[in-house]
């Protein structure tokens, strides 16, 4: 239902946001983990809220390309929470899902 081009520029969008968070996050993560004993794990504190943010800003680039392209051709791209196939930790990952009628009329 979606042009090649159009997936390959909302992907692109979404590796961007990634690429330019993610360096930043890491960094706190190492440092905030060096320091988690002296600070009794407070220094993780920045990570989280890094985290928290990248995700949001990632949500918020998805709610733009659902209105711009996805919610038009009936589609609707959103995160979700799952818990990981070789692990106990959770990840991110995107869903493209199809509206119903109902839904494209909200």
């Amino acid at each position: 239902q979606v042009a090649p081009e159009e997936f390959k520029t909302s992907i692109s969008r979404v590796n961007a946001c990634l690429r330019k968070n993610l360096p930043v996050n890491v960094k706190w993560l190492l440092c905030g983990c060096l320091c988690c004993c002296c600070t009794l794990g407070c220094s993780l504190w920045p990570v989280v809220c890094l985290n928290k943010r990248t995700r949001r800003s990632i949500q918020k680039l998805l709610e733009w390309e659902n209105n711009r392209l996805y919610h038009k051709l009936g589609l609707h791209w959103k995160l979700s929470k799952r818990k990981c196939e070789t692990s106990n930790m959770m990840e991110y990952v995107s869903i493209a899902s199809v509206l119903t009628a109902i839904q494209q009329n909200y």
